[in-house]
C-alpha cells in the first residue's frame, strides 16, 4: 500500500461535487426516510440498482490508484475489473454512501473475499448526523441537511477529511490520508519464497494496522505472499548487480535510475519495492 492522491478538480469529479452531489444526496436523504427500519441503526437499502450509482466514480479512482488495487497493489487491469469500494462500509455509514472521500478503486478479493462490512475502529465509532422526523420539504433546508451527510471533495483537502474522520483512530489505513510506508514492513523468506507484510517498526500504532490489514484485507494471503516474491527476487538481482558490478560511474547512476523506476507508483507492490531499496541504501528515507 502507497500513499495515493485524492484529485480534488471539479472537472473531473462528474456526479459527485457541487450541485449534483446536493442532488445525490437530497435523494439519499429520500431512501433514508423511505427505508426507516433498514439496519439496526436505521440505515439504507442499496440493494435496488438505481441507489448504486457510486460505480461512475470508477474511472477517476482506478486512474488515482494506477490501476492497482489500493490495498494489496496487485495489478487489476487484466485479471479483474476492481470495484468502487466505500473505506467505511455504506452498510454502517450509509451517510458516506455518495461521499468521494469514502471511496477507493479495489480488487474483488480485498473488497468482496475479506473485508466486505469490516471496519474496526480503536477511538469512538462514528455516529449518523441526526436527522430531523420528517424530509425537509423547504430547498434551502433539505440543501442544509444535505451538507452535513459529507464533504464536497472539490471544496475540502485530504487533510480536512483526515480530521473529520480522525477521531475514529481507524485500524484500516486510508491511503489517502496517511502514509501506509510509515507502517507498513516486509520481510522476505528465501526459505519459502514469499514476502510478508511486518510492521515497520515496534509501535502499537504500527502493529494494530498490520494486524487489521491482514485480517481484515488479507493483505498476508498466500496468493500475496507468492507473487511479492516473484517481484522482489527480481528487484534483489537488479540491486546486487548494480552494486557488486564493475560498471563505470555513468553505467551505475543509469543503472540506478531504471532500479528507482521500478518502485514508481504505478508498479505493483510499490511500498513493498521502496521498503527494499531502503533498506539496501538505494533510496532515500
Amino acid at each position: 500500500m502507497i500513499r495515493l492522491t485524492r484529485t480534488r478538480d471539479a472537472r473531473l469529479l462528474t456526479g459527485f461535487t457541487g450541485a449534483p452531489l446536493q442532488a445525490r444526496l437530497g435523494q439519499l436523504l429520500a431512501y433514508r426516510y423511505e427505508d426507516p427500519a433498514a439496519g439496526a441503526d436505521g440505515g439504507v437499502d442499496f440493494k435496488p440498482k438505481a441507489r448504486q450509482t457510486w460505480g461512475k466514480a470508477k474511472p477517476q479512482l482506478k486512474q488515482e490508484s494506477f490501476g492497482k488495487c489500493a490495498y494489496c497493489e496487485a495489478d487489476t487491469a487484466v485479471v479483474a475489473h476492481g470495484d468502487v469500494e466505500h473505506f467505511r462500509p455504506k452498510s454502517s455509514y450509509w451517510w458516506l454512501a455518495y461521499c468521494y472521500d469514502n471511496y477507493t478503486f479495489c480488487c474483488q478479493v480485498c473488497n468482496q473475499t475479506y473485508k466486505g462490512d469490516s471496519f474496526p475502529v480503536t477511538g469512538k465509532r462514528l455516529a449518523p448526523p441526526a436527522l430531523p422526523a420528517t424530509l425537509p420539504t423547504d430547498a434551502a433546508q433539505l440543501a442544509a441537511l444535505a451538507a452535513r451527510l459529507c464533504p464536497d471533495p472539490a471544496a475540502t483537502t485530504d487533510a480536512a477529511v483526515g480530521k473529520l474522520f480522525g477521531a475514529e483512530n481507524a485500524d484500516l489505513l486510508n491511503p489517502y490520508t496517511t502514509d501506509p510506508e510509515k507502517y507498513f514492513g516486509w520481510q522476505a523468506l528465501p526459505d519459502t519464497q514469499e514476502v510478508l507484510l511486518v510492521p515497520r517498526t515496534a509501535s502499537a500504532r504500527a502493529r494494530r494496522v498490520v494486524k487489521a490489514a491482514e485480517e481484515v484485507l488479507g493483505l498476508n494471503r498466500e496468493e500475496l505472499r507468492r507473487l511479492r516474491w516473484l517481484v522482489y527476487d527480481e528487484l534483489e538481482t537488479t540491486a546486487l548487480v548494480l552494486q557488486e558490478g564493475n560498471f563505470s560511474a555513468a553505467r551505475k547512476r543509469e543503472l540506478l535510475a531504471r532500479l528507482l523506476r521500478q518502485a514508481e507508483g504505478n508498479r505493483p507492490f510499490a511500498g513493498m519495492r521502496r521498503f527494499f531499496l531502503r533498506r539496501w541504501g538505494l533510496l532515500a528515507s
